[in-house]
């Protein structure tokens, strides 16, 4: 995986705060090549499964509270030019920085 370049990654930041603020769509987000970057390559897998989910956020508040929570550290990581791995570790299946559920 190359590193995103810190323009690459605040283009996709501000695409990124488009879609938690509800002025874009995720989906054409992750299908626009003209969008595809090193940036969006290095959580890719991790927006999938935000975009997958949506059902389960309308239903558990602490599952929604946790992966928006995710989507504002992912913005905020892209905007400090943290590195791939950094990125990538934001799967939007567990909290990064808590402890697990109880």
């Amino acid at each position: 995986m190359s590193t995103p370049t810190p323009d690459q990654c605040n283009a996709l930041a501000v695409e990124l705060e488009k879609v938690f603020a509800g002025k874009a769509s995720l989906a054409a987000l992750l299908d626009s090549p003209g969008l595809h970057s090193d940036a969006l390559s290095s959580c890719f897998h991790g927006l999938q499964h935000y975009l997958a989910d949506d059902d389960i956020r309308t239903k558990d508040v602490w599952y929604r509270e946790m992966q928006e929570k995710e989507f504002r550290l992912l913005i905020h990581l892209l905007r400090s030019g943290a590195n791939p791995r950094q990125i990538s570790r934001i799967d939007f299946l567990s909290p990064t920085s808590e402890p697990d559920r109880q």
